[in-house]
């Protein structure tokens, strides 16, 4: 996960959508005392987590300073629902911007590869070695996945902030939920907000019968 200091973290939240957007959310509060904390923090996360695969750090790079950047939101805040509602507001500014840009490649038809793609990419980056496990679900096509392990919501649980597990949902849904009016994104439930399941669905609109 690249150097682990303190400098490397910063740049690392600042090139990344959700923590990119907290951080503006710091400066807009005026709790950019609580910064370097939080880039400490996240170093030392980095470090207790330096044993895990290429293909599970992969999602720990982005998770790790979150969780840093939520536990200094609660130490400013001093609660826990106010944190949450902190990083409800901020998580999500940039990640909306970053979409705009695929959005219109889809226009050029792109859209109608999307459920083929995700499928391809789904041992690479979902599987079992980046710590997820799944189900796939017969009788449906193309892209019908029942997610039943998360490494997202147990690294969260691990460090005792389940609940912001589905920051991470609600960015899946502005990812894939709008890519294109056609593109339907068909998801129902997850693990991080009290599932049984993720139940990952991605089709193009006239083609799931």
């Amino acid at each position: 996960m690249g150097k682990n200091t303190a400098e490397n973290s910063r740049r690392i939240m600042e090139r990344m959508p959700i923590t990119k957007g907290l951080l503006r959310g710091f400066a807009a509060k005026g709790w950019q005392d609580a910064l370097p904390g939080a880039y400490e923090r996240s170093v030392q996360l980095y470090r207790e987590n330096a044993g895990a695969g290429k293909a599970l750090q992969m999602h720990l790079k982005q998770l790790l300073p979150m969780i840093a950047l939520y536990e200094a939101a609660l130490r400013c805040t001093g609660s826990r629902e106010e944190a949450m509602q902190f990083v409800e507001e901020w998580a999500f500014t940039e990640v909306e911007k970053t979409v705009k840009p695929v959005r219109v490649l889809m226009k050029t038809g792109l859209y109608r590869l999307m459920p083929g793609l995700c499928g391809m990419m789904l041992d690479r980056m979902f599987g079992r070695d980046a710590g997820f496990d799944y189900r796939l679900v017969p009788g449906e096509r193309p892209f019908a996945v029942d997610m039943t392990r998360c490494p997202y919501l147990e690294t969260c649980t691990r460090y005792g902030c389940p609940e912001l597990t589905r920051i991470s949902c609600r960015t899946d849904d502005i990812t894939y939920g709008n890519l294109h009016p056609k593109l339907v994104w068909a998801r129902t439930q997850t693990l991080g907000e009290g599932g049984s399941c993720c139940d990952f669905r991605l089709y193009v609109m006239g083609e799931q019968e």
